[in-house]
């Protein structure tokens, strides 16, 4: 490489470790919960202002999308149908959010899982403060007992939407964790889900990495954005990112995010 490609890549890596380094000044810590990173969002989003002094904020339309999922759960592959019109109005002209979660608050079964141990009680007390804040704003949060794989997959499915999904890192880099009934296995680990891929290459390659599906039909897989490598993609079979999606400590934690389309005036 020459000097300048050596120079921009230096100022890449730079700036990288600078926004790096900001976001985690800006939630306070360093055992980040999904709900510390909606608040990231929303300041990123609002310009700043992560206040709301109406109290109202997209609360029809989040009671619509509300609504969307529940009917999705029974009518799973309509998704593709419907515009971004679903997703609540954007905070910032372009882009928009939600958080669908399991839970809102925090488990407390999860202060025997090694991964929370260390920082539970400080973690709770804080974490139970954000989600009374964000309710208080109308936040766009949207509690669900089970969001469907098939809704997952069709929402992120759509142009300009990615998701941040909370996994069981151990899960999604050796299916076998899945097995062990160790309540120190799960190590937490966020993930940004891009899309889908019906490339026959990159259902070869996720296959690959998944022995046991080796002789099972795959159609689609996960395009993911792993922030632990080097990769700019990686390629996951459905099954194995569900395991690793669902496994006890992630509250299926997922944050949908969509950059709309500005008309022209």
């Amino acid at each position: 490489a020459n000097d300048e490609e050596v120079n921009s890549l230096s100022k890449a890596a730079n700036r990288k470790r600078s926004e790096k380094a900001w976001m985690i000044d800006f939630v306070a810590t360093t055992s980040i919960w999904t709900i510390d990173l909606v608040f990231l969002l929303e300041h990123l989003l609002s310009g700043g202002s992560t206040t709301n002094s109406s109290g109202s904020k997209n609360i029809d339309t989040v009671q619509e999308i509300r609504e969307e999922i529940g009917t999705l759960g029974c009518q799973q592959h309509c998704l593709h149908q419907r515009n971004s019109s679903a997703f609540p109005p954007p905070l910032s002209p372009s882009s928009s959010y939600l958080f669908c979660s399991t839970k809102f608050g925090v488990d407390e079964s999860y202060n025997n899982l090694g991964y929370y141990k260390d920082k539970f009680s400080s973690d709770e007390l804080r974490v139970k403060h954000l989600f009374d804040i964000a309710q208080k704003q109308n936040l766009p949060l949207l509690q669900k007992s089970h969001l469907s794989f098939e809704v997952l997959v069709d929402i992120v499915g759509r142009k300009g939407v990615v998701a941040i999904v909370l996994l069981d890192n151990r899960v999604l880099m050796n299916n076998n964790a899945i097995r062990t009934n160790s309540t120190t296995s799960y190590t937490g680990h966020y993930v940004v889900l891009c899309g889908i891929s019906n490339d026959e290459n990159d259902i070869n390659y996720a296959r690959m990495n998944s022995p046991e599906e080796k002789d099972s039909r795959i159609d689609f897989v996960m395009v993911v954005k792993n922030p632990g490598i080097w990769k700019q993609a990686e390629f996951v079979t459905p099954s194995i990112f569900e395991k690793a999606w669902r496994a006890k400590g992630t509250d299926e934690d997922v944050l949908f995010f969509a950059k709309h389309e500005i008309p022209d005036q």
